[in-house]
């Protein structure tokens, strides 16, 4: 890590910042899905660079190594979660059964996201930055707490925000006997081999099996590594949605019923 790379981070911070009218914790005119499209295509390209500036500066430090290891479980840990609790909610739907009346559709869907609230609460601080709990310094010279809401905030808006998900739909073919790779909510992305691609590929990183989460926050997502390291507040989520599909005529189409209409 240099000086001008840490002036070149600053310089790509600041424009960002700027693009986004984002002064003191808070965007001061349009917010992000405001934004016109060619403005958005600048934001994106300025947040990929600062990765890739972020990626290359990153130090890794033991310490660092060891945050990295801690998230990477943590997120390993929550996606598992979400598919163990996905595939109990839908085994108990296949016990009750759906409803004639109203059920044309029924979806159980799990997501797991980092989400940004405020950075005492969603930022985690090392005893680095702790030192001076006001200013909180860093060897990155990033203002992360900024950085971090903007990213968030992008990614809310876009359509994946979450960095894992799983889903099943309601079948009258499915029944709870049925394993979760039969029923297609197993966690098949996390099979024991490391997702080390792109910025991850790293020696350092050789001991670590990196799950299919972080690989997705630091490679499909602008979020560098220091990034990930900084990440306090995850949100791990399953839904059941039901849904009835009709016509003006009362007409419904069904995607649980054999011949898909009643």
């Amino acid at each position: 890590m240099t000086k001008k790379q840490v002036k070149e981070l600053h310089r790509l911070e600041q424009k960002i910042i700027s693009m986004v009218h984002y002064v003191e914790d808070r965007y001061c005119g349009a917010r992000i899905q405001d934004l016109d499209k060619q403005t958005k295509e600048q934001l994106d390209t300025l947040l990929g660079e600062r990765c890739r500036l972020l990626n290359e500066m990153f130090r890794a430090t033991p310490e660092e190594l060891e945050v990295f290891r801690k998230v990477n479980d943590r997120l390993l840990d929550l996606t598992q979660k979400m598919h163990d609790k996905t595939l109990r909610l839908y085994k108990a739907l296949l016990k009750t059964g759906y409803d004639h009346e109203f059920d044309d559709d029924i979806m159980v869907e799990g997501t797991l996201r980092f989400v940004y609230n405020d950075e005492d609460g969603s930022l985690y601080w090392s005893d680095e930055d702790l030192k001076d709990p006001y200013n909180r310094p860093n060897a990155y010279g990033s203002n992360f707490p900024a950085m971090m809401d903007i990213l968030y905030d992008y990614y809310e808006e876009s359509a994946i925000p979450e960095c894992a998900s799983c889903g099943v739909s309601y079948s009258i073919m499915h029944n709870r006997g049925m394993s979760p790779k039969e029923l297609g909510i197993d966690n098949f992305l996390d099979d024991g081999q490391s997702w080390a691609e792109g910025c991850l590929k790293r020696e350092e990183f050789k001991d670590i099996c990196i799950c299919h989460a972080v690989h997705d926050l630091c490679t499909h997502k602008n979020y560098s590594i220091p990034d990930l390291l900084r990440m306090n507040d995850f949100w791990c989520e399953v839904r059941i949605t039901h849904q009835l599909l009709s016509d003006r005529d009362g007409k419904r189409y069904s995607f649980i019923e054999p011949n898909g209409e009643e």
